[in-house]
């Protein structure tokens, strides 16, 4: 088969089937498309290059931001601790407190009760006297 394009009916030039399907390699020189290639496979060496340096850069701001969050952890940890602290010695005061104010408060309770039992018992003996007294000046009641 030859190279050249056939005429068709209209006159019309024709590619034949061979130049369609021709790779790269049979049309171009072989040294541009080394070049090409060369070019080519320096850019994927340039992209690898960048790729690995922004692993690297990930790797470490991956490391700073787990020592970090590792850090504000800590901090977080050691604050909730002085607080859980702080309400527990305040709770104790105010436990004691109270503890004062019940042990007063019993205190004078007895001393009210003591002192109505008291006061209790003088009345009854004011009534007993006043029955005994009643009895003794009133003219409806026989001896």
């Amino acid at each position: 088969m030859s190279n050249t394009p056939r005429k068709g009916k209209e006159g019309s030039q024709e590619p034949t089937k061979m130049e369609e399907k021709q790779p790269k390699i049979m049309t171009k020189p072989l040294p541009m498309i080394l070049d090409e290639l060369e070019d080519y496979i320096g850019r994927v060496e340039e992209a690898v290059r960048q790729a690995q340096a922004a692993a690297k850069e990930a790797r470490e701001a991956a490391a700073q931001a787990k020592a970090s969050g590792e850090k504000a952890a800590e901090a977080a940890r050691k604050a909730a601790e002085a607080a859980v602290a702080k309400v527990r010695e305040e709770a104790t005061r105010g436990i004691n407190a109270l503890g004062v104010r019940v042990s007063t408060l019993e205190t004078e309770f007895s001393t009210l009760k003591g002192n109505v039992a008291q006061e209790a018992l003088s009345l009854d003996k004011a009534f007993v006297a006043l029955k005994d007294k009643h009895m003794e000046v009133s003219p409806f009641l026989k001896k």
